[in-house]
């Protein structure tokens, strides 16, 4: 047996054939979701989650999985996304396109638009099949819109979009501290 460089995460002893075949990640066994090279065994390239090699959730966020396909589909999602970090307290991504391994984040909500692209219906089904949360628009609207600001405690707050994720909601005298140089020019309503 040779083994060229493999995380330490990988049991090469007690790697199953799918495993060995570089079909089934090297850490949990599980066939689906996105794979990176993690070394080779016996000539044979072998693959893992980036989440498992990282030992579990490395995206301190909740990925927002809908249709961005159009400029009309991506402002509805981008303008969900917003509500997404409202209503659940946690800084909410936008995906773009298929690049994205759900197991990395905190969890996913999943719009009713996942269907309009090939990309978002493939990651909606990698979060639902996954050992993850994965909401529902329908489940997500139980939570109530919280305008509390995180970080003074006081009402009329909003989450900000910096890049591709909205932040948790911040009112407008924390933010030039909390997200100063980051914040993108105008912020889409809550």
């Amino acid at each position: 047996m040779v083994a060229y460089p493999i995380s330490p995460r990988i049991d090469v002893a007690t790697l199953t054939p799918a495993q060995r075949d570089g079909v089934a990640c090297a850490v949990c066994g599980d066939e689906q979701g996105q794979m990176i090279p993690v070394g080779a065994l016996d000539g044979v390239q072998l693959f893992a989650h980036p989440s498992c090699i990282a030992g579990g959730i490395t995206e301190d966020c909740i990925l927002v999985i809908g249709d961005v396909s159009t400029p009309e589909a991506l402002d509805e999602t981008t303008a969900f996304a917003s509500d997404v970090a409202d209503r659940l307290r946690i800084p909410a991504r936008i995906a773009f396109g298929i690049g994205y391994d759900v197991r990395q984040y905190e969890g996913a909500v999943i719009l009713d638009s996942y269907l309009g692209s090939v990309a978002s219906a493939v990651l909606a089904t990698e979060a639902m099949e996954a050992d993850m949360m994965a909401m529902t628009v329908k489940e997500l609207f139980t939570y109530p819109i919280d305008d509390t600001c995180g970080h003074c405690l006081e009402d009329g707050a909003k989450p900000y979009l910096v890049g591709d994720t909205w932040t948790t909601s911040v009112c407008d005298d924390c933010v030039a501290v909390t997200l100063a140089g980051t914040v993108q020019g105008a912020t889409l309503a809550a």
